[in-house]
């Protein structure tokens, strides 16, 4: 399962300060969160630095199963 952890910061390609979801999935053999990409939906998924954003490689590698609270189930604004 997929879920989001909003980070703070500037986003270079809309030159924009906001919060931005960075998705991580849950390892089978660790059980621990660990980020994959961002989940921006800024630019309709057009943005070419998902995998190499600024934001991405400041947000955590690995969320402490203490930490789980802070991620998200699904996206901001996006609706089940």
């Amino acid at each position: 399962m997929e879920k989001y952890l909003y980070v703070q910061g500037f986003c270079k390609e809309i030159h924009y300060t906001g919060l931005y979801p960075v998705a991580y999935r849950k390892g089978e053999q660790d059980n621990l969160y660990k980020k994959t990409h961002m989940s921006c939906a800024c630019l309709d998924g057009a943005c070419g630095s998902k995998e190499t954003c600024d934001l991405l490689k400041d947000a955590p590698e690995v969320i402490d199963p203490e930490k789980e609270w802070r991620l998200r189930e699904r996206m901001k604004g996006t609706k089940e």
